[in-house]
Order: C-alpha cells, then structure tokens, then sequence
C-alpha cells in the first residue's frame, strides 16, 4: 500500500487527497486502524493549531508589512541586496507563510531596474524555506512532526527546539547561496523583458480595417516587443507568417513578448483577445502559477471552461523561456506556467481557486491596510506568537484568541475564512497521519528501521540518523514535505525503540530533511513561483541546490545529535 501510494502521488495526478483518503479508509475497513486512532488525527492539537495560525495569517497579507520592507531591501550592491533579502524572507517566513512573503516580494524584484530578477529569486525561495525551519511555526512540517510526537505520548516540541539547529543552517545556507548565486543566469532588465515569451491570441473581427490588408501593411510586423508567430485560420495553421500574408476576418494572431504591450494591439481598431469572453474586464487582470496538483494539468485550455469554473478567461500563458506554438486554445497546460487571467467579480470566491492556482501578482483581494490598522495586525499576530513561545498560552490558544480578535474587529470576515480557508491541507495531513500511524500498528515502520539501521549498522545510532535523514530528503523530493514527514515519523520512532533512545533528535532530524527540497523547481511551492517568473531551466535548481543540500544535510546530521 504505502509503495502504490507513493507511486501514485509521482507519477499521476490525481489529488493528494484522494491518495490519501483512500489509502486511509483502505487501512481503516483492513482493521490496521481503530476507529478512534482514525478520527483522533483529525483532531490533533498541532494541526487545528496549523490550520488556525494559516487562517491568522491571511491577515498579514493585507498589511503593508512586506510591501513597506521591498523598498529597502533591494537598494544597494548585488551582494548587498541578496543578503538583506534572503535575510528579510528568511525571518518573516519562520514566524508566517512563506508563500506570502515569496509572492509579495517577487513584483518589486520583477519591476527593479539594478539587477537581473534571475540573480534573486530562486535565493529568495531558498531562503524561505530555511527559515521555515528557524521556528516550530515556520513550517507545516514542523507542527505535522510535533502533532505525531504528542500523539505517540512525546512530550512534543517548544517554540525553539527547531531554533538551536535552524539558526546556524539558516546563516550558513545564506552564506553558501551568496558564494553560488553566480552560477545562476544574469537575464537583464532589457533582455529578460524581450525574452518574456507571453503566449497570446488575439481575434480579428469581422468588418475590421486590417481585413483584406497584408501583415506588413496592417502594421503588425513593427511592434517593438511583440513578435506575431503564427496565424490560425479555422482548422489550419499558417507559421511562419510571411509579411506578405493577406489578413482574413475571423483569423486569430499568435503573439509571443512582453504582455505589457498586448494593450498597443487591442487599441488598435478590430482586434479583441482571442479567448476572453465579454463582460470580464481586460484591466482586471492576475497572474498566477499552475500548481501541479491542479486539476487543469495535461488539459488543453479550451478544454479547461475557465469561465464557468473561475469566472476567468486566459489572456496569456508562459512557460519559463520556451517559445509555445499551436494556438492558445489548444495548448496542453503543465505545472508551473504562468497564466495571465483576466477575471470577473466571482473569481475570488470561488472555492477551488488555492487548489489550482498559486498567486502572483493582481489578487483581487489584496488591499494593503497601513496606518494604525496594519500595525494592529501585526502587533497582534506577533503577540500571539510570543505568548505561545514563552509558553503563557498553548499556541492553540493564543491563535484561538487571535483570530477570534481579528473578527471582532472586522479584520478577517466570516466568509472570507470559509473561503479561504485550508481545509484540503488539513484533511490531507490528517489522513497522512492516519497512514502513519498504519506503518506503525502494521509492523511496516519497524521493519524498515531494521533496515536502515543494518545499512548503516557500521556507524552505529549516528549512522541511523543519517539513514533517516536521507530516507526522508529522497521522499521529499518525490512526493511533498508534510507527506514525506508524515510517512518518515513513524521509522524515526522506531529506530529510537530499537536503540532504546530519545527519540527527539530522530524526530527532529525528520522535520529537517522533509524540508530540504532545493532540487526541482516542483519540490516545494515557492520554487515553483519563481520558476518563470526568473525565466529558468531544472539546472539552475541543481546547479544552486546540490552544495546548499549538502551543507544542509551535513549541518543537520552534525548539529542535531551534538545539540540534543
């Protein structure tokens, strides 16, 4: 089960939670789970706690906490700069959502004139996911480790366990990425902006005065940072085009450039985008990320009814630096391309817009508040964080609290919570802890610490460590961090049984590895942001990603059993 499982979640796209929810129920009527051990998991302490510190800090994002921080951070010298933004994102990730802050600081780095986007931003998803790790609630994985741990009668983690070791892998993962981000491509401003190869269809309509005319004449041979790459004709494809084509009503214009000038050709009389529907508005626009778990995944978009399921319609798609042909309508979507979109007034309460999208940039919703307001927020949130890591309150508690604040005073709503709310995360990770909690009732978990512990039987308990340590990073790289961390917890208990030790470095050692996901632009969620927006290729992730992995690994592997 657990190896269908994880060749499923690899190789297929069907959802998480479905992967899960299945192999749970199979678990439960297969008599490896109680049903009381079942519905414990949806209850446990650290995820309600997990789910209410994400809703607590959707809040945050209509501060101009961020916003107010991007200014500076990206003033100075090169090196200056990265450091001061891997700095930045790396302390304001180990205490809120890395996402956030990732998304929120990509526009200004897109929009600055001084240095090549390419040159910050896969340090600054890095950098975000190391401080993830400073914190108990800096990550997801971290709360998934210590609600497992409570389950099993541990005693659980403080605020700071993850601190002793996350301090110094966080500083020197900073100083590795300020020694390799020159071997990441330098795409300049001017070059990154010709190079950003929008796909984009625009309609020629009936009656129009191009109709009849050649391309060269119609002028569409002299736009500055567009380049028209085929036509489609009813069934047909004419690509290339020759300037001498003549322009027939109903023909759709292939574009590929720089969105920013799609507005020249649509002023333009006649031309209207190709797949936009009327009544969405064409200055409504955002641009988003195809998550991998998106149901719209190998679809084509004409396919996808975009409008009848987002209230949307696609304006342009990108994928990284490829140069995309065949029509917009019948481009086969992959995980990661950028769609713009331009969206009507129901798209940001529709529920299944976080399952296939990752936000970028124009969030309908993301009004900054400033002033007195924006400092309640985050004075609030920071003081709940601090009740709960002085222990006065159970985080639990202090986020109950909060959020209970931040509704009295109108800061979140009802109904922004109901729609915004994670609740195929919470259920995701409850049903991974239903088949962790089956690896350890079935024997499975113990089995396979025998085995690890044999591999490295040489090097004794350290070895073990490291065993587990690389048992749970080549998980993490396939599947995701909570599921990898869900299924590794269980060998990490059981090595600490069979050795008859405290199973708190084990456990910690667990929470690390299934954070370090500096691979694959798909490991990790804000590796996958950054992907097009910094016009890279999967080398770039390897290139950067094998010596931090390695500094990483051999810093957690060291520091956690001579720490605890």
């Amino acid at each position: 089960m657990l190896a269908g499982l994880i060749a499923t979640l690899v190789f297929t796209r069907i959802r998480p939670l479905y992967v899960f929810g299945g192999a749970v129920l199979i678990f439960y009527f297969g008599g490896l789970l109680s049903k009381e051990q079942l519905l414990l998991n949806f209850v446990n302490e650290s995820l309600v706690s997990l789910f209410l510190l994400l809703i607590a800090s959707l809040a945050l994002e209509k501060t101009s906490l961020v916003h107010g921080l991007a200014g500076w951070l990206l003033k100075g010298s090169e090196r200056n700069v990265l450091l001061k933004l891997m700095s930045g994102a790396g302390l304001l990730s180990s205490v809120t959502n890395n996402t956030a802050v990732v998304a929120t600081l990509m526009g200004p780095i897109k929009r600055n004139k001084a240095i090549a986007p390419s040159r910050l931003l896969i340090p600054l998803s890095y950098a975000a996911i190391l401080g993830g790790v400073l914190t108990l609630v800096g990550t997801s994985t971290n709360l998934i480790i210590d609600g497992l741990a409570r389950n099993a009668g541990l005693p659980g983690f403080s605020f700071f366990d993850f601190t002793l070791v996350g301090a110094p892998v966080f500083v020197g993962g900073v100083l590795v990425l300020l020694l390799c981000y020159q071997l990441l491509p330098e795409n300049g401003v001017a070059e990154q902006s010709k190079n950003a190869h929008y796909f984009t269809e625009i309609r020629l309509c009936s009656g129009a005065p191009m109709v009849g005319k050649t391309v060269a004449e119609a002028g569409l041979r002299q736009l500055e940072d567009l380049f028209l790459v085929e036509l489609v004709r009813g069934t047909s494809l004419i690509s290339p085009v020759k300037p001498t084509e003549i322009l027939q009503a109903e023909d759709r214009l292939v574009f590929s450039g720089n969105m920013a000038e799609v507005h020249k050709l649509l002023a333009l009389p006649g031309l209207e985008l190709a797949h936009t529907p009327s009544g969405l508005l064409q200055r409504n626009l955002v641009e988003v990320v195809l998550s991998p778990s998106s149901t719209l995944v190998n679809g084509t978009i004409r396919d996808a009814a975009f409008r009848s399921q987002f209230d949307a319609a696609v304006v342009a798609v990108r994928r990284g630096s490829q140069r995309l042909a065949g029509g917009l309508g019948n481009l086969a979507l992959r995980p990661g391309d950028v769609l713009v979109l331009a969206v009507g007034d129901d798209f940001n309460t529709r529920p299944n817009i976080a399952r296939n999208f990752v936000m970028v940039n124009g969030m309908p919703d993301s009004t900054q508040s400033g002033g007195w307001r924006g400092a309640s927020i985050v004075t609030g949130f920071f003081s709940a964080l601090l009740l709960a890591a002085t222990e006065v309150l159970s985080l639990l508690d202090a986020m109950a609290l909060l959020l209970l604040a931040y509704l009295a005073f109108g800061i979140l709503s009802a109904s922004e919570i109901r729609r915004r709310a994670p609740v195929e995360l919470a259920l995701i990770i409850g049903c991974a802890l239903g088949v962790a909690q089956a690896m350890l009732n079935s024997g499975l978990a113990n089995s396979m610490a025998t085995y690890i512990v044999e591999m490295f039987s040489q090097w004794g308990l350290w070895g073990a460590l490291v065993g587990l340590y690389l048992t749970t990073w080549l998980l993490t790289e396939l599947i995701t961090n909570n599921a990898a961390a869900a299924l590794a917890f269980p060998i990490g208990l059981a090595i600490a049984e069979q050795y008859q030790v405290d199973a708190k470095p084990l456990l910690l050692t667990t929470a690390f590895a299934a954070s370090a996901s500096f691979l694959t632009p798909y490991g990790y969620q804000t590796n996958l942001m950054v992907y097009s927006a910094g016009n890279y290729c999967y080398l770039d992730y390897v290139k950067v990603g094998i010596p931090l992995s390695l500094f990483y690994g051999i810093c957690v592997c060291l520091l956690v059993p001579f720490i605890f």
